[in-house]
């Protein structure tokens, strides 16, 4: 008898199969499948040609063919630039470092002010926390001109108000002066990236039980004690969150270095992402930009495992 004249048949034999694909545990891993897929094919597929450009003397025009394997010679090439240990230094200190200390720092000063009752009592929470994500939506080439033009030496408005003050007698050009590149840089990244910091640690914030901070009002807690004893360290996870991707994200940042300075002046504002474009797109060594990019993929990796490690041994200690 065929299997459609038996449909009770068939569909017991797809219960059994299905409760055979059940017993072998395989069923999670079917669900992920194509997740893990799209993953491979878009990320580690890239990552792992990226490995194997590293390993290979290539110019940008012999790309698609078969380069010759050198070994570690790339990284060895890369290690002796003069110019890579400033480029770290850019990158880990000036662009990553301070950005992301000033953005903690103000984002979670910004959050418990819009976390404030007042907001919620003139029912214009919903507007201000809109007004906050303005600069986020903005797109980071977009927010890079509009701050280019804004610091313009004879056009912009910011020299143009300190001359209507009398502050200076003449535009200073803020991306093109070494005391001045940097903040100059620093301020157009922090910007427009710390809207998310502010709307997580808002939406915490948010979660954090009111009856807390009324029993600890009635057991006579100030403001600030209220923060620094238990708001604080409900937050801390969230924190260290926020604080691993955007020193992650930053320390690969390209664009706003790339927008503004393209690594100038000279190369006082190169970061490992811009030399990486530099030697791979400019100067067609290809090997060496990979390289660079293997590097900086080492860095961040160690990084988070370290930051992870640390962070995991507090809390087993906390717990302890």
């Amino acid at each position: 008898m065929s299997v459609s004249a038996n449909p009770d048949g068939a569909l017991a034999k797809r219960v059994e199969r299905r409760g055979l694909f059940r017993s072998w545990h395989f069923e999670p891993y079917g669900l992920v499948m194509p997740a893990m897929l799209i993953l491979a094919i878009f990320f580690a597929g890239p990552a792992f040609y990226n490995i194997a450009l590293s390993f290979q003397e290539l110019s940008l025009f012999d790309l698609g063919k078969p380069g010759q394997w050198v070994g570690f010679a790339n990284f060895v090439t890369v290690l002796k630039d003069e110019g890579i240990a400033g480029a770290l230094f850019n990158t880990a200190f000036l662009l990553t470092f301070v950005t992301v200390v000033i953005r903690l720092a103000l984002g979670l000063a910004l959050a418990i002010l819009l976390n404030a009752e007042v907001f919620a009592r003139w029912r214009i929470g919903w507007l201000v926390r809109s007004l906050v994500l303005v600069p986020f939506v903005t797109p980071p080439v977009v927010a890079v001109a509009a701050w280019k033009w804004l610091l313009d030496p004879r056009y912009g408005a910011v020299n143009q108000f300190l001359l209507s003050t009398g502050l200076i007698d003449r535009g200073i050009p803020f991306l093109s002066r070494t005391s001045t590149v940097w903040g100059a840089v620093e301020t157009m990244l922090i910007w427009r990236e710390l809207p998310f910091v502010i709307i997580t640690f808002l939406a915490a914030l948010q979660s954090i039980p009111r009856e807390l901070r009324e029993a600890a009002r009635i057991d006579g807690a100030s403001e600030f004690q209220i923060h620094l004893r238990i708001i604080l360290p409900m937050l801390k996870p969230v924190i260290a969150v926020v604080a691993l991707l955007t020193t992650i994200w930053t320390f690969n940042n390209f664009v706003y270095v790339w927008l503004a300075t393209r690594g100038g002046p000279g190369d006082y504002t190169q970061v490992l992402a811009t030399k990486m474009y530099t030697v791979s797109f400019v100067d067609y060594r290809v090997g060496e930009g990979a390289a660079i990019g293997v590097l900086m993929s080492l860095m961040m990796f160690a990084f988070a495992l370290i930051y992870l490690g640390v962070l995991s041994r507090r809390k087993r200690g906390a717990s302890s």
